[in-house]
Parts: C-alpha cells; sequence; structure tokens
C-alpha cells in the first residue's frame, strides 16, 4: 500500500492493520504491549517510544521495504510545532495509566472557566513525577500548539529554562545580555498564544511560580512539586507509590528479562524462569515501597552486574540494617534504598575505575545539572596542571563517563558538553565523607572551577555563565575557614562576570566574601587585596555609591604605591577610575591630574598606541569636553576610537564609548548630522554586544533622545526617554545619578510638549535623588533645582518656586 508522506502515524497504522484483516487486541498481542497503546497511536494520542517498536509493528503486519520506511519517517514525525522537552521519553516508562488519563481529562475538561488550567503532581521525592510529566508530555503532545519545560528548583534554572524556550521559539529576546529581558519575551509569546503546555519541574518555591508566569495567558500548566498545599496555584493530583504489579513490571523491564511475549504469557512458563524472577521482584517492590527511582537503580545495577533479582534482594535485606541509616541529608523523604543502590554501584565503579568515583566526588559539590565537560578534560600543556591530578584527556574522560553511566549515575549531552548527576547521587556521596575529605574534594572542586574560569571579558561571556552555577554551588560549601587562595580568585572572577552582564545585587556579596577571605588570609597578597578593592569600588560607582567606592580606590591606590612606587604600570587603573569618580561627582580639578598622572604612566610604559592608552585619552577628553575645551577633546576622542578600532574592530563594545561620547561633543557644537550618526552606531554596537536593556544601552539612548529634543522633535526623543528611564530604573535602581539624568531631560521635553504637571513630578524625582546622591551643591543638582524652580513660575506657584532658587 502506498501512502501519501502527509498522513500521520495513526492514518498509517490503521490502515496498515485493517489490510491485514486484524484487531487491535491481536496486534498487541503478537507485538506485547497493550492494546490500549494501539488504540491511542491510532487516535494520534502520541507516538512509539523508539524505532524498534515500530520496525516491529511493521513486520507484523508485513510491510515492504518501502512501507516500512514511510511509517518509520510518520512515527519519527514532530511531536509539537514548538516542542522544548529536554529529556528524550524513558522506553522504560511503565503503568501510572489511571494518573496519566486522570491528569489528561483534568487538563482538558476543567469545567472552571479559566484560561489558563493549572494542576499539580506531588508526592514524597523520587516518586516519579518528572517521569510522568515526561511521558505525558510525549504522549499528548499533538494536542497543545507547543510544549515547555521549566526546571524550577531555583532563579537560575529557571532563568536558564527561559531562555531555552526563546531558542526554541526563535524569539528576538534569545542573545540578550539581561536575561531579565528574554523572561519578558517568553511571558509576553505565552501571553498572546493559546492551547500550549507548560511544565514546571521540581518547583520549590511557590512565589517564583507567581514570579515568572504573565498575569494573562490562555494555557495549560503542569507542576511536578513535594507540596501538597499549593493554596490557588494549582489543583493537586497526589502520585502513589507503584503498585506490586506495576513495580515488578518496571524492574524486569529496566533489568532487559522481559522478551516481547505479553507478561501474562511469561508468567505460565515452568517454575525457574520468569515466573520465578517476578515473585522475587514483587517481594523487592514491596521492599523498596514502590519507589519508581529505586526500582529504576536496582534494575541498572541487575543488568550491570548480570545477578538475579534474588541475588539483590538477598543482598539488600543483609545490608538492611547498616545501609538504611539516614545519612544526615536534606532529603529525608527517600528511602533509603535509594541509598543502597547508589551506594553498591559506585562501590563496583571503583573498583574498576577509581578516577571515575573520583571524578563523581567531586562533582557532588557543584550543581547537579549542565556540569560542563572542561572541568575535567585538561588541554593544558604544561606539567602539573590541576586538571592533571583528575584526567590527562578526552578519552580517558569518556572512559570515566562510560563507567558512570552503565549504573545510571551521571547523564551526559552530548550537544552541549555537558553532563548531569542526580542530587541524591551527590548526597550519598557527601555522607561518605568524613570532614577532612569532603574538605578536600571541595578544594580540588574550586580549583578545577578556577582553572577553567577566565579572567572577565566580552569574549569569554558564554564560558563563564556555563561555569557560574558551579562556582555559587561549590562556594557555598566550602566554609571560610578553610578558604585559599584558589576560592579567592573564583569569586572575584565569578563577581566580575556578574558585574558586567549588570546584575550588581549577585555580584556584591560574593566580592565582599573573597575581600574578607583575601584580608583573613595568612599569607595575603596585598596586590591582590588591592586588585578585588579596585573591583568592588567599580562596581560601587556604578551602582552611584560614590563613598564607598573613593575609599575603596584611595585604599587600593596606596597599597599599590607602597608596594610597586609611584610610577608603577598597574597604578594607572585607580589613578583612572578614581578621576572617573570625581568627573560623575563634577570634581574635575581632582580628576584631571589624575587622568594625566594615569596617562603618563601608560605611555612611558606601552608606548603611545597600545590599547590601555585609549581609556584615559577617552576620560580626559570627557574632562575637556565638560570644560568647554573641545577641540583638545575631539582630538583626544579620535585619537581613543582609532587605538581601539585598530585593536578590537569597529563592532566591538569598548568602541562604542568613544564614539557616544564624541557624539556628544558634536551635539555641544551643533554639529546634529555627525552628532546622530555616532549615537546610532554606539546604539547598534553596545544593542548587538551587550543586549537592548543593558546600563551601556542607555548612554546613546538618552544622548539620541536630547538631540531630538533640541531638534524640536519632542515626540521622538519622549519615546527614547521613557525607554532609557525604564533600563535605568531596572537595572541601576530608582535613586541613582543617572536616573535622575534621564529624569530631568525627560522632565524638560514633557514640558516642551505641554505636560507641565508631569514634568513637576519628573524634576521632584530627580531632584531628591540628586540631592541625596551628589549633594546640594553639585553643578547637576543645582541644575535641576533651577529648572525646577522656573517651571513652578511658570505654574503661578512663587512660593514654592522660592525654596528652590
Amino acid at each position: 500500500m502506498d501512502r501519501d508522506p502527509m498522513y500521520t502515524f495513526g492514518e498509517m497504522l490503521r490502515a496498515f492493520r485493517q489490510r491485514q484483516r486484524v484487531t487491535q487486541q491481536q496486534l498487541a498481542a503478537k507485538v506485547g504491549i497493550h492494546r490500549n497503546t494501539i488504540s491511542g497511536w491510532e487516535r494520534g494520542d502520541y507516538l512509539p517510544v523508539n524505532k524498534g517498536v515500530v520496525l516491529r509493528l511493521a513486520r507484523h503486519l508485513h510491510l515492504d521495504d518501502q512501507e516500512a520506511r514511510q511509517f518509520l519517517e510518520a512515527s519519527l514525525l514532530a511531536l509539537a510545532p514548538y516542542w522544548g522537552i529536554p529529556a528524550l521519553r524513558n522506553p522504560f516508562f511503565t503503568g501510572r495509566e489511571e494518573i496519566l488519563e486522570a491528569l489528561h481529562a483534568s487538563l482538558h475538561n476543567d469545567q472552571s472557566g479559566a484560561l489558563t488550567r493549572s494542576y499539580a503532581l506531588h508526592g514524597l521525592g523520587g516518586i516519579g513525577k518528572t517521569q510522568v510529566a515526561v511521558e505525558y508530555a510525549y504522549r499528548y503532545a499533538l494536542e497543545y500548539s507547543a510544549v515547555f519545560w521549566i526546571a524550577a528548583e531555583s532563579v537560575e534554572q529557571i532563568m536558564s529554562s527561559f531562555l531555552h524556550i526563546a531558542n526554541v521559539l526563535n524569539l528576538p529576546e534569545q542573545q540578550e545580555a539581561d536575561q531579565q529581558k528574554t523572561v519578558v519575551a517568553v511571558q509576553r509569546w505565552l501571553t498572546t498564544h493559546s492551547k500550549w503546555l507548560l511544565i514546571w519541574d521540581n518547583l520549590e518555591d511557590l512565589e517564583l511560580l507567581q514570579r515568572f508566569l504573565p498575569a494573562t495567558r490562555q494555557g495549560m500548566i503542569l507542576i511536578t512539586t513535594r507540596f501538597q498545599a499549593l493554596g490557588t496555584f494549582a489543583r493537586n493530583i497526589a502520585l502513589p507509590p507503584m503498585t506490586s504489579r506495576e513495580g515488578a513490571l518496571l524492574l524486569l523491564r529496566r533489568a532487559k528479562m522481559l522478551c516481547s511475549a505479553p507478561l501474562e504469557d511469561q508468567m505460565t512458563r515452568p517454575a525457574g524462569t520468569v515466573h520465578a524472577e517476578y515473585a522475587a521482584a514483587q517481594e523487592l517492590v514491596t521492599a523498596l515501597g514502590g519507589l519508581p527511582l529505586a526500582l529504576d537503580q536496582a534494575g541498572a545495577y541487575i543488568e550491570e552486574t548480570g545477578c538475579s533479582i534474588t541475588d539483590y534482594l538477598s543482598r539488600f535485606e543483609q545490608q538492611r540494617a547498616q545501609l538504611l541509616a539516614r545519612r544526615g541529608t536534606s532529603a529525608g523523604d527517600h528511602p533509603q534504598s535509594v541509598a543502597t543502590t547508589f551506594k553498591l554501584a559506585i562501590q563496583r565503579v571503583e573498583r574498576d575505575h577509581p578516577m571515575a568515583v573520583d571524578m563523581l566526588r567531586i562533582c557532588a559539590f557543584l550543581h547537579a545539572e549542565a556540569i560542563p565537560e572542561e572541568i575535567f578534560v585538561s588541554h593544558s600543556s604544561h606539567p602539573g596542571s590541576p586538571r592533571d591530578t583528575l584526567t590527562a584527556d578526552p578519552y580517558h574522560f569518556d572512559l570515566a563517563i562510560a563507567s558512570l553511566r552503565t549504573f545510571s549515575l551521571v547523564q551526559r549531552h552530548a550537544e552541549t558538553r555537558t553532563f548531569s548527576i542526580h542530587r541524591l547521587v551527590q548526597a550519598v556521596l557527601q555522607a561518605e565523607m568524613d570532614e577532612q575529605a569532603r574538605i578536600q574534594r571541595q578544594r580540588h572542586a574550586i580549583q578545577l572551577l578556577n582553572a577553567c574560569f577566565p579572567p572577565v571579558s566580552y569574549e569569554v561571556w558564554k564560558q563563564c555563565e556555563r561555569l557560574l552555577l558551579h562556582v555559587l554551588a561549590c562556594a557555598a560549601w566550602l566554609p571560610d575557614e578553610v578558604s585559599d587562595r584558589q576560592l579567592i580568585e573564583v569569586l572575584q572572577r565569578a563577581a566580575d562576570y556578574l558585574r558586567e552582564r549588570a546584575q550588581y545585587e549577585q555580584a556584591e556579596p560574593l566580592y565582599l566574601r573573597a575581600l574578607r577571605l583575601q584580608e583573613q588570609a595568612v599569607e595575603a597578597s596585598r596586590l591582590q587585596l588591592a586588585f578585588l578593592l579596585n573591583n568592588l569600588a567599580i562596581l560601587y560607582t556604578q551602582q552611584g555609591k560614590y563613598e564607598q567606592a573613593e575609599q575603596l580606590y584611595l585604599r587600593a591606590l596606596h597599597i599599590r604605591e607602597e608596594e610597586l612606587g609611584s610610577n608603577h604600570l598597574r597604578l594607572a587603573n585607580p589613578l583612572n577610575n578614581l578621576a572617573n569618580l570625581y568627573l560623575e561627582q563634577g570634581k574635575s580639578e581632582q580628576a584631571e591630574p589624575l587622568y594625566l598622572r594615569a596617562l603618563c604612566i601608560r605611555e612611558q610604559a606601552l608606548g603611545p598606541d597600545h590599547l590601555a592608552i585609549a581609556n584615559p585619552l577617552n576620560n580626559l577628553a570627557w574632562l575637556y569636553q565638560g570644560q568647554g575645551k573641545y577641540e583638545q577633546a575631539e582630538l583626544l576622542y579620535q585619537r581613543a576610537l582609532r587605538i581601539r578600532e585598530q585593536a578590537l574592530g569597529p563592532d566591538h563594545p569598548e568602541v562604542a564609548r568613544p564614539l557616544n561620547n564624541l557624539a556628544q561633543l558634536y551635539q555641544e557644537q551643533g554639529r546634529y548630522e555627525q552628532a546622530e550618526a555616532l549615537y546610532r552606531r554606539a546604539l547598534h554596537i553596545w544593542e548587538q554586544t551587550l543586549g537592548p536593556d543593558h546600563p551601556e544601552v542607555t548612554s546613546p539612548l538618552n544622548g539620541l533622545a536630547t538631540l531630538y529634543r533640541e531638534q524640536e522633535k519632542c515626540k521622538e526623543a519622549e519615546q527614547l526617554y521613557r525607554r532609557a528611564l525604564a533600563i535605568r530604573k531596572r537595572k541601576l535602581g530608582i535613586s541613582h545619578p543617572e536616573t535622575a539624568q534621564t529624569l530631568h531631560d525627560l522632565a524638560i521635553c514633557v514640558q516642551k510638549l505641554g505636560n507641565l504637571l508631569e514634568a513637576v513630578s519628573y524634576f521632584e524625582e530627580a531632584l531628591t535623588i540628586r540631592s541625596q546622591s551628589l549633594g546640594d551643591s553639585h553643578p547637576k543638582t543645582i541644575t535641576t533645582r533651577t529648572a525646577y524652580a522656573a517651571l513652578l513660575h511658570r505654574l503661578g506657584r512663587p512660593e514654592e518656586a522660592g525654596h528652590f532658587e
């Protein structure tokens, strides 16, 4: 029978079956599956779990080669227009039919009238909530317009899941530096589309659901969680332990002890065959409390070692008193049989491949998901490098992973070059170690992470992102009392990365801990201390905490002068940064000698065209521009721009800074056409490299808006001001001086548009911020106060205006 490729798998199956004149029950018996499975395939509810099942169907339906090929192709069609389930379908999934049917009926037949239907699978850890959710997604994928997955244990995992969804949807915001913008884009898609399924897996904090879901949505939500009381979030469906029959069948299938014949047929065979093992399997199901995770692990062990279920059961009974003891982990709701299975597997791996277990013990202190392979694979040619003590090359790493995968202790993800470890495996490994061994493994993990974590720059952001969660997880385990230089360095690099991504609140505690550890270190390096002080001061400057930043800059500068002398190259950076701080505060007289000193040090040490010269050139030009020395400023800007373009290329984010500043200079001179072109180029560079919601983007936005305002294009200017204001409030805070600048400029703009009361509100807010952060005598504060008073006079409120004159 020649079938059109547009026919579905279910339609083809029905036609082929009817051609052979066999019933669904007869075909199911031949293939060794339940009749409901054939019925579900033909209805289009779901697709076969693997290629082998399809080929068995083709053989029993007597298909020729062409028909079999078309039949197989139909079974591999996309599950949904947008498919975002990271896990493959579990070929050993067993039972749970009543739960799946009840769940489907609830999600599709809810009579509450709500646009969004939310249900939660709840139960103890290891009960199989995630596997049921995965099976449901595959089985009913054709009934949804999109199916997505949220790993919901933490904010970081949720953010990562939203990034994955954005990639699946091919949203423009998927490449943004600011991940919150990507989240908003996904939320907007959920609001404007319907009939999607969103699965929240392992939800640990109910507030996160409310925080990340859009206010309005038209889809279905499935939650897996340990919580039983979800309030108004979702309706509950309890997931009980597996029945005796379900558990035994799962164990036999996972241990590869079933043939293709129906189970009922195998149970009639003589004693000593599968029937005897089935009886032992039922006994083991009872011993393990029907927990799917424990049954799966037991099956994996039986498959690898070749022992019988009876032997495994005997071993379990002999070790029960010792191995079922709690190990001090937080996973108290998991029966200890899970820990028993993990320990047996770990012991077997260690006999054959000790290095694999060494690696596993280090993983016990990393984030459980997406562990980058490069942590353990040494590409260094230097003898004695940290990673040489564990794995020497990718080949030996592959052997270690293969040994661990034999017992399902890790899952490898080749497409991302990562692997994952179950958190219960981590718990068992941690419990096995005494305090000295734990500290040794934690230090080794920090050492490996520090070897992989590069000094931060725009070019290595992706590598930093891969390692960040693991640094945070491992650093949290290691107490301050046993810290060393490796921990300090990796904390500082992680903080640098978060600061560059404008995640200031997350960066600050890492800097502070690194600084505290450095100051407490027995063999403390004063130069390393100065480096940390300087970087924390940069963070405080970006946050508008000028007084704290100044103290840190001065302290860093003092240390370097004492250690290196007054003309060393490493003095140039804190000199330049301190000058930036003074200039931001309107203290140009204090800033100028610092800029000149930093420039002189770098020119003498590096030459006049080195990339490091561009920064003090650009900053000194900014100072001269503020003093009205336009010719001097323009020459310095052009020199800085030329150096950066030659060293970095025309589209590097560091090129945008002199472009933006030169645009402001041209604007002040009335050279509007030249200014607009430079603003737009700077804006394009920063949007493309840092993302459209990064604080740097607000500089050309604000400048371009002011340019339009001066040209009486106030409507266009207002839109740009409002975008800049939204970014600055969100990323810098409502009390930041740059936020005040945009408020001041927006007040002038809306005043020109005739919205005087709105302008009053913006002037009030800007004046409050500037008075508190810059002081009442700062030129910018005076400018806002003067403009505000003039507006009050215009509104006929002279008494109020008098307070600001």
